[in-house]
């Protein structure tokens, strides 16, 4: 099936059907006028048989829980509550909701699936003001594995094509990087979402490794331990140290020197860019004005144990560096941007993951149960190096520590598409230049519009990107927050083209902004 030229409307393809897609399509709905939305279709692919959860917040054990409270969730950039105001409503009518509610949910943690029933709900909403506006709004459940170009796109899904006038690529996670040579192994497990399938394969597992020592491999344990397996978990990871632990949030203050006036006085108004050294010197400067020493986050600790232990015992308390680094969620991407590529490799090398690590905490209840693994001997840490050996066909033998009945990667999305297994799309994109790689991680886009870059450097204004593929032009990809204010952001854009009838989509000619990523239609 095709969909033919409608001289009438402009088709929009949104490939992917995740939480980014459904952030997109909200403000899309939310910021265009009906005499504009009735001159757009859109076109939603995604294979699976819901929009919404997508791979990161489908249905699974509640064991998996979102790394930030119930408050501080929603797929709108403009409107934390959503989240809340539905469990609340939910609630009514779900007696196992009712007792939710009448907790702290600034300070509540619940499951990735029920945020996933949330988006189901939060894009059927969206479906509705769309009608009301006028813009159509058809879902196609086929994967869309290769895009060509010509006066338009055409979208293939196996033995069908699709046409389209503009493509917003919202796919997702990459998939995990095989470091060890395991895939094909019966005993290894390469994707370990939804974790429901990976607890049926290790039920009776005596010895477990997990690669990683991730939030996913937290999750794994953490499961594992609330099924009562009695499996030995060994966590094998480049440091042998945990996420740190989530501590009380408090009301995140403006910055008063990491702000947007001093960052563009610093890059002539973003014709020019700053060294680490600069960037640095504001970091500094915020902290100590916040009585907390910068010096911490990046603090090698030797005993990760004695670590979890006492960021369990801190967790009740509001920790000066967290709400910091919650109130640079506005400045952190233009940060990024105004790095020179030296200080942006820099950074790469000896501060993301110590940053990461501490805007990506776990949720105190895990680490409590983690704790109690570790004090059990049911969990151990172990650093690399490591080696496996797969010739054994029902186990996995190690250099280290004898075999095991499993081994599962945790290790999360990989920073870039190196095969078709990584990313089928992405890789075509990138084997016919539609796409370059961005030796900072994903693909290449425009930092203003999520614009594409071709292999000749030239940006794609109909064809975007949004979320973990575009991890290299943008720092913090892995926050929901964030992606739903890029998506408010490049639907801003192209709610603006057309109420100036310019269908060609050009590049914005606003700047980048900060607080809320406003932009005015």
């Amino acid at each position: 099936m095709s969909i033919s030229k409608n001289t009438e409307r402009f088709t929009l393809a949104v490939i992917g059907g995740g939480a980014a897609s459904v952030a997109f399509l909200h403000h899309l709905s939310n910021l265009i006028t009906p005499s504009v939305a009735e001159r757009i279709q859109v076109k939603v692919f995604e294979p699976r048989s819901q929009i919404g959860p997508g791979l990161a917040y489908q249905p699974d054990v509640d064991t998996a829980l979102l790394n930030r409270a119930i408050e501080t969730m929603s797929v709108s950039a403009a409107d934390f509550s959503t989240f809340t105001s539905w469990v609340r409503w939910k609630s009514h009518h779900e007696p196992e909701l009712r007792d939710l509610v009448r907790r702290d949910l600034s300070s509540t943690y619940v499951s990735r699936s029920l945020f996933g029933r949330y988006l189901q709900d939060f894009f059927n909403e969206t479906l509705s003001t769309a009608r009301r506006k006028g813009l159509s709004v058809d879902v196609v459940h086929r994967e869309i594995r290769a895009i060509s170009r010509n006066s338009r796109y055409r979208l293939t899904a196996d033995d069908e094509t699709y046409d389209a006038d503009s493509v917003l690529i919202a796919v997702g996670n990459t998939g995990p990087r095989d470091y060890y040579g395991l895939s094909g192994h019966e005993r290894y497990i390469h994707r370990p979402y939804p974790i429901a399938s990976a607890l049926t394969k290790l039920a009776h597992a005596r010895r477990i490794a997990v690669i990683g020592a991730s939030l996913t491999a937290v999750d794994i344990a953490v499961s594992l331990y609330r099924m009562n397996s009695q499996a030995e978990i060994h966590m094998v990871s480049n440091t042998g140290v945990l996420p740190l632990v989530k501590g009380k949030q408090a009301m995140p203050q403006p910055p008063r020197h990491l702000t947007a006036e001093r960052l563009h006085a610093l890059t002539s108004e973003g014709h020019r860019k700053i060294s680490l050294r600069q960037l640095g010197r504001l970091i500094r400067a915020e902290f100590k004005a916040a009585g907390a020493d910068w010096r911490e986050l990046f603090v090698d600790h030797d005993d990760a144990i004695a670590l979890l232990l006492d960021e369990i015992a801190e967790a009740d308390r509001e920790r000066a560096w967290q709400t910091i680094l919650v109130a640079t969620n506005d400045l952190i991407e233009f940060a990024w941007n105004a790095l020179d590529p030296e200080s942006q490799a820099c950074a790469l090398k000896r501060f993301a993951r110590h940053w990461l690590a501490c805007r990506a905490p776990m949720p105190v209840e895990n680490a409590r149960v983690i704790a109690t693994m570790l004090a059990h001997g049911r969990l151990k840490l172990m650093k690399t190096p490591i080696a496996f050996e797969r010739a054994h066909p029902h186990r996995i033998s190690s250099t280290v520590s004898g075999h095991y009945d499993y081994v599962v990667n945790a290790t999360g999305a990989a920073k870039d598409v190196q095969a078709p297994g990584d990313s089928s799309l992405i890789w075509q994109m990138l084997q016919d230049g539609l796409a370059c790689r961005d030796w900072r991680g994903g693909v290449r886009v425009d930092f203003e519009t999520g614009a594409l870059l071709d292999s000749d450097g030239e940006p794609d204004y109909q064809l975007r990107a949004l979320g973990h593929i575009t991890s290299g032009t943008y720092f913090f990809v892995s926050s929901l927050e964030m992606v739903a204010k890029r998506a408010r952001r490049i639907a801003a854009d192209i709610a603006s083209a057309f109420a100036e009838e310019d269908v060609t989509l050009r590049p914005i000619t606003q700047p980048f902004e900060f607080a809320g990523d406003q932009v005015p239609i």
